[in-house]
C-alpha cells in the first residue's frame, strides 16, 4: 500500500509514496488536527478543536506493525498512530 514515508526537509509535511507511483503530502498541522488518539479525541470533546501551535513540525516517524505509522510532533504529542488506510483517506481529502 505504501512504498515510503518521510518528512519534507522542513518537517512541515509528511510525504507518502503509494504503491503504483503516486505521491501525496500531508501538512503536519492537518495530521495533528486529525489525530484519533484518546488525548486528541478528548481535546475535541472539551474544546471543539485541537489547538495547533504555529510552526508545528514532524519530529519522528515510527512504523507500527505492517499497517501504520506513529507520528511525533514538535508540540510534544507522540500518541498519534495513523493506519495506512486512514492516511489514504486523509491524502484523498487533504493531500497535495
Amino acid at each position: 500500500m505504501i512504498d515510503r514515508l518521510d518528512a519534507t526537509p522542513d518537517c512541515r509535511h509528511l510525504i507518502v509514496e503509494w504503491e503504483g507511483g503516486s505521491t501525496t503530502q500531508l501538512a503536519a498541522e492537518t495530521l495533528r488536527r486529525k489525530a484519533r488518539d484518546a488525548y486528541s479525541r478528548r481535546a475535541l470533546i472539551d474544546h471543539g478543536e485541537i489547538a495547533v501551535l504555529p510552526d508545528l513540525t514532524i519530529t519522528g516517524l515510527f512504523q507500527v506493525g505492517a499497517a501504520g505509522v506513529n507520528v511525533h510532533f514538535s508540540d510534544g504529542h507522540e500518541r498519534a498512530i495513523y493506519p495506512f488506510d486512514y492516511l489514504r483517506e486523509l491524502s484523498d481529502r487533504y493531500g497535495n
